[in-house]
Order: structure tokens, then C-alpha cells, then sequence
């Protein structure tokens, strides 16, 4: 009984690390790409947003597929940290 309730606690608390760690990682994943998209649309705007898309508004654009994703991430961490001080 003692082995399985050691062993119980021992994977809760690698489990419940390791979910931080992930969630640390997409929060700084996120910081990075949202910087990453400022800078290409401050290119685009400077290169006056020619008729034709340029390289930087492309990867402008093509960012947009991993911040949103994120983003859903992000606020559900949010909503859980909320909770869990509730």
C-alpha cells in the first residue's frame, strides 16, 4: 500500500513539473513569435507595402499559424492559474 501511494506522489509531482515546464515553454514560444511579427510587419511598413507581398509580409502572415494557437494556450493557462487561486 505505502509503494503505491509513493509512487502515486512521485508521478503527480513529475507530471505536474513537467506541465509547468510546457507551459513556461509555449509562454515564451509565444513572447518570441508575437516579437518575430512585430519586426516583419515593421519591415513591410517600411518597405511600403508594395502591391506585391514582400518576403517580410509573407512571414508576417505566415506567423499567424503559430500565435494563434498559442494564444488559445496562453489564456487557458491564464484560466487555470485564475482557478486554481480561487
Amino acid at each position: 500500500m505505502i509503494s503505491t501511494v509513493t509512487t502515486t506522489t512521485v508521478t503527480t509531482i513529475a507530471s505536474t513539473t513537467m506541465a509547468a515546464g510546457l507551459g513556461l515553454l509555449a509562454t515564451l514560444a509565444l513572447i518570441f513569435l508575437l516579437i518575430a511579427k512585430e519586426l516583419a510587419g515593421a519591415q513591410d511598413v517600411q518597405l511600403g507595402g508594395s502591391s506585391s507581398i514582400s518576403y517580410a509580409g509573407a512571414f508576417n502572415n505566415v506567423l499567424n499559424t503559430a500565435i494563434i494557437p498559442l494564444l488559445i494556450v496562453f489564456g487557458f493557462i491564464v484560466v487555470t492559474k485564475i482557478i486554481e487561486i480561487l
